[in-house]
C-alpha cells in the first residue's frame, strides 16, 4: 500500500510556436480575472520551455483551440486528427495539417484544463477569457502584465484552498462509513479517526513504526468493492511501515503478530480521494530487512 498523492494541478504537455495577431491591452479589474490569467499562463508553460520540440506547432491556432474548449463538449476526437498531424510523439509532423493539428492540440489542453477545474469544483472561481488570453500570453511570452511573484501567490493560495475544501468535502463523504464502523463489535478508535476492528486477536508482539511487516491484505471500497488483494498474487507483502500510507503507519503499532483485523481509514490518511477499508493479516514483523525467509 504505497503512498499516493495529494492532488496537484498539473501544467500541461508540449506544444506552441508560430503565427500572432495584434492582440487587445488586458487589464485586471478582480482578483478572480487574475487567478485566471495566471493558471491559464502556468498551464501553456512547459509550451513555452519545449524548445525545438515545440517549432512543429502553430501558435496562434493553439490558443484558438485552447480558448474554444473551455467547456464540457467532448474533443477525444481530436486525439486522431492530432496524430494524424504530427505522427506518434509528434515524430512525424505534416506541415499541410499542422493548423488544424495544432487547433485541435489546443482543444484537448482546454478541455483538460476544464475538467480538473469542474472535477474539483472551483469553476466558479475562474474567468473564462482570461484563463485563454493568460494562456496565449504565455505562448507569446508576453505574460509580463502579471508578474511572475504575483502569479506565484497567487497559485500557491489557490491550491491550498483547493486542497482545504477537499479535505473537508472528503471528511463528509467519510464520516457515515466511519461512523458505522464504530458501531460494529470489537472495534475502537484511535489517533486520526482510524478504527481498528479485531476478528482474531494475535498472540505475538506489535510491530514498531520503524520496523517492516510481512501482512496479506484485502482493500476494499466504502462500497465493499475489491480493489486489490495480496490473496491473487499467491504472497504476503512485506513492507516498511515508513513507506507505506499514514493509515497503516498508524495503525499496525496498535496490531499483534498472528492477528486477523479490519482497518477503516479515512481519506486523509489513505489516498485522500476516500475512506477504505484493509482486511490485514500481520503475519509477521521485524527491522527493515529481516523478515525475509532464510
Amino acid at each position: 500500500m504505497k503512498k499516493g498523492f495529494m492532488f496537484v494541478l498539473p501544467v500541461a504537455l508540449l506544444l506552441a510556436c508560430s503565427g500572432e495577431k495584434q492582440e487587445e491591452v488586458v487589464t485586471f479589474e478582480s482578483e478572480k480575472q487574475k487567478l485566471s490569467y495566471a493558471l491559464g499562463a502556468d498551464f501553456a508553460a512547459p509550451i513555452v520551455n519545449a524548445g525545438q520540440e515545440a517549432a512543429i506547432l502553430d501558435l496562434g491556432a493553439l490558443a484558438v483551440g485552447f480558448e474554444q474548449s473551455l467547456n464540457d463538449k467532448d474533443y477525444s476526437s481530436c486525439q486522431e486528427v492530432v496524430v494524424d498531424a504530427f505522427g506518434m510523439n509528434f515524430m512525424n509532423p505534416d506541415s499541410t495539417k499542422r493548423v488544424a493539428g495544432s487547433e485541435c492540440f489546443g482543444k484537448m489542453n482546454g478541455s483538460r484544463l476544464y475538467q480538473m477545474l469542474k472535477e474539483v469544483d472551483q469553476l466558479q472561481n475562474f474567468d473564462m477569457k482570461y484563463l485563454a488570453i493568460g494562456y496565449r500570453d504565455a505562448l507569446n511570452q508576453r505574460d509580463t502584465i502579471l508578474d511572475k511573484g504575483e502569479r506565484a501567490s497567487l497559485l500557491t493560495k489557490f491550491q491550498t484552498e483547493v486542497q482545504t475544501a477537499q479535505v473537508k468535502k472528503m471528511k463528509e463523504l467519510d464520516k457515515p462509513f466511519l461512523d458505522k464502523a464504530k458501531t460494529l463489535a470489537n472495534t475502537r478508535t484511535i489517533d486520526g479517526g482510524i478504527v481498528i476492528e479485531t476478528i482474531q486477536e494475535g498472540k505475538g508482539g506489535s510491530p514498531a513504526v520503524s520496523d517492516e511487516v510481512v501482512a496479506h491484505y484485502i482493500l476494499t471500497s466504502t462500497a465493499g468493492d475489491t480493489l486489490e488483494t495480496s490473496f491473487d498474487r499467491g504472497q504476503p507483502l512485506t513492507i516498511g511501515l515508513q513507506s507505506v500510507i499514514p493509515g497503516w503507519t498508524m495503525a499496525f503499532p496498535q496490531l499483534k503478530k498472528g492477528g486477523k483485523y479490519r482497518l477503516y481509514i479515512p481519506s486523509e490518511l489513505a489516498y485522500q480521494n476516500g475512506a477504505l477499508c484493509f482486511y490485514v493479516e500481520l503475519i509477521n514483523y521485524g527491522p527493515v530487512g529481516t523478515t525475509a525467509k532464510k
